[in-house]
């Protein structure tokens, strides 16, 4: 249901019921993304690089054109929508995480954020780290979707 970040040193200490588990919350904003996944896209894709490969995706999907976040910020304001492209175009970004996760797990070159916290225990480890990797990504949209 969750962790609290602390270490359990009991072993009667799980959680019972989902009102024990740590929340929290953050306000969301149209046109931003958000990405849950396991720890294969954590453990072999860099924060920064899951940013790059998520603003590729907006550039590639007409979200973000020459006008940058001014223009995207004009056309809302105009109360054009591009929900129904979102919701279209939304499963590639999952494609292209996934897509980076497998082929940096599979990469015994690079320093990736598995391997960077195994050497800063002591543990001598380069590469990726082959994992299952599922991801959910979102487009926060400011319209329902005519299509539905």
């Amino acid at each position: 249901m969750g962790w609290t970040g602390e270490d359990v040193l009991e072993k009667n200490t799980s959680f019972r019921r989902a009102s024990e588990s740590c929340t929290s919350s953050v306000h969301i904003l149209r046109g931003d993304i958000i990405i849950m996944a396991t720890d294969g896209l954590f453990d072999n894709v860099d924060v920064d690089d899951i940013m790059k490969i998520a603003l590729q995706w907006e550039q590639m999907s007409g979200f973000i054109d020459g006008g940058g976040n001014g223009a995207r910020k004009k056309r809302w304001a105009s109360g054009t929508s591009m929900t129904d492209l979102s919701a279209k175009a939304i499963p590639k970004l999952a494609e292209m995480l996934c897509q980076k996760a497998r082929e940096n797990s599979l990469d015994g070159s690079i320093d990736s954020p598995f391997a960077l916290l195994a050497k800063e225990n002591d543990i001598m480890w380069s590469g990726g780290m082959p994992d299952d990797c599922t991801v959910l990504a979102m487009h926060v949209v400011g319209k329902q979707s005519n299509a539905l």
